[in-house]
């Protein structure tokens, strides 16, 4: 692929009593956020887990357009409000576009 990709990261804070739920819930994201994540533009998107701490890596053209889909898009809005019962902190439906996802800022990277 040639067309440049923006990388963005954030952080989720699970309850640690419900760290398996929100496992098992990933096992089957629905069609309609894969769905939307595509329309998007999204090239890839990672999610990793240890102990309580969920972290999201996501490749896109544009993280602003992004942004823009998932915070209107109604399928991945019940799905941010089904997997929000098993976090203390992380994605919140409830919050601006643009605003929802608490991304990370980089500050130091290593590139030979």
């Amino acid at each position: 692929m040639s067309e440049e990709l923006e990388r963005a990261v954030y952080v989720q804070r699970i309850d640690s009593d419900r760290t398996g739920e929100y496992v098992a819930a990933h096992e089957d994201v629905p069609d309609g956020v894969t769905d939307a994540m595509e329309r998007a533009g999204v090239e890839e998107f990672q999610l990793f887990v240890r102990d309580d701490i969920a972290v999201c890596v996501l490749e896109c053209p544009d993280v602003d357009a992004y942004d823009e889909v998932m915070a209107t898009d109604p399928a991945v809005e019940e799905w941010e409000r089904h997997v929000a019962q098993f976090k203390r902190d992380g994605v919140d439906a409830d919050a601006a576009a643009g605003e929802q996802i608490p991304y990370m800022e980089e500050i130091w990277s290593f590139e030979q």
